[in-house]
C-alpha cells in the first residue's frame, strides 16, 4: 500500500472507528517507510491551498508522538512551495489562483505571495493556446511549464509544486464545518454562482469557491481584488482547520478531501514530507505573512499584468 493509500484509509476509518483506536492508526501512518517516488499530496493535506502545510501535518505529528524539533539547532533549509488552485487535476486544467509559500530557515514565519492570474507569462507553454497569462501555462497535469514561468518571474527558486484542484477545496471548507467571510455589501452574480446579503456569513464550500472565484459585485471587480479574497478566504480555512484538527473525524476529512484532489512534483517523496512536517512544529499559522506580488498594467494590453519593476523584486528578495 503507498502512501497516499494510507492516507485515504486512515481517514475512511476514523470516519467509523471509535477514539481508542487512534493511536495505533496514527502510528501505522508516521512509521510507515518511504515508498515509489509518485505524486504525493501530504504536505499540502497540511496547508488548503496555502495554509495547510502549517496546521494539519505538524498537528497530525504531535498527535502521532513524532519527535518534536523545536528545541534543536535549527537545520533545516529555506524552502518555496509553488501551489495551484486549478479547476481541476486531471486533463487540462486552467490555473485559477497562483501562491508562493516560502518557508524560512528558522520555520518562524511563513510569508505567502499571491501572483495574478493576469500577469503576463514570459513563455508560452507547448500544447496550451496562447493567451499570454500565467493562468494558462498547465499543460495537462505537467507543471513544469508553470513552474519556469514563475521562476522566470520572480527569480525565485521553486523547490516543490502542487495543483490543488476546486473540488478539494470545496470539501475542505465543508470538513471544518465551514469558513467565516464578511461582505461589505450585498452579491448578487450569476457566474460565480454567488448571492448573499451584506455583513458577516458562515459560508459552506460551495460559497466560499464562488466568493473566491467571484468577479462581479464584489469590490472593483478586478483580479487583484479577487486574489485578496482569496487571501481572506485562506486564512479563514487556516483559523477554522487548527481550531478543529484535534477532532479526529474533521482531520480524517480533510485529509481525505486533500488526498483526492492535489497532484504533486514527484520530489515530494514521504520521507521529505515528513521531515518538512516536523519542521513546521515551530511555526505559528497565525503570524503568516500574506502579500500580493506588486504589478502595473501591461501598457500592450490592458486587460494583463506586469510587475513593478520597482516594487517586486525588494518583495522577492525576501523569499530566498
Amino acid at each position: 500500500m503507498d502512501d497516499l493509500n494510507l492516507i485515504r484509509d486512515l481517514g475512511r476509518e476514523l470516519d467509523r472507528e471509535p477514539p481508542a483506536t487512534l493511536v495505533r492508526q496514527r502510528s501505522r501512518l508516521a512509521q510507515a517507510p518511504p515508498r515509489r517516488r509518485r505524486p504525493v499530496p501530504l504536505v499540502i493535506a497540511a496547508a488548503a491551498l496555502a495554509t495547510a502545510a502549517l496546521v494539519l501535518v505538524p498537528a497530525l505529528l504531535r498527535q502521532n508522538g513524532a519527535a518534536r524539533t523545536t528545541d534543536r539547532p535549527g537545520t533545516a533549509k529555506a524552502v518555496n512551495l509553488l501551489l495551484v488552485g486549478a479547476d481541476g487535476v486531471r486533463g487540462a486544467p486552467r490555473a485559477d489562483s497562483i501562491v508562493l509559500v516560502h518557508l524560512p530557515a528558522d520555520r518562524r514565519r511563513v510569508t505567502v505571495v499571491s501572483l495574478p492570474r493576469d500577469l503576463r507569462a514570459p513563455a508560452a507553454c507547448p500544447g496550451v493556446p496562447a493567451d499570454g497569462r500565467l493562468s494558462g501555462t498547465i499543460p495537462g497535469r505537467a507543471v513544469s511549464c508553470v513552474t519556469r514561468n514563475v521562476e522566470a518571474l520572480t527569480n525565485v527558486r521553486v523547490d516543490h509544486v502542487a495543483i490543488l484542484g476546486y473540488a478539494a477545496l470545496v470539501e475542505m471548507v465543508d470538513a471544518v464545518g465551514g469558513v467565516e467571510v464578511v461582505l461589505p455589501r450585498a452579491v448578487d452574480d450569476p457566474a460565480s454562482g454567488l448571492k448573499l446579503s451584506a455583513g458577516r456569513h458562515l459560508v459552506r464550500g460551495g460559497q466560499a469557491l464562488a466568493y473566491a472565484r467571484a468577479r462581479h459585485g464584489l469590490g472593483d471587480g478586478s483580479d487583484l481584488d479577487r486574489v485578496r479574497r482569496q487571501q481572506a478566504l485562506m486564512a479563514a480555512l487556516a483559523r477554522a482547520a487548527r481550531a478543529k484538527v484535534a477532532n479526529p473525524v474533521t482531520l480524517a476529512r480533510l485529509l481525505n478531501a486533500a488526498s483526492s484532489g492535489m497532484v504533486a512534483d514527484h520530489a515530494l517523496t514521504p520521507a521529505v514530507l515528513r521531515d518538512l512536517a516536523r519542521s513546521l512544529e515551530r511555526t505559528d499559522p497565525a503570524k503568516a505573512r500574506y502579500r500580493v506580488a506588486p504589478v502595473v498594467p501591461d501598457p500592450r494590453d490592458p486587460t494583463r499584468l506586469l510587475l513593478d519593476e520597482k516594487r517586486a523584486p525588494a518583495l522577492f528578495r525576501t523569499l530566498k
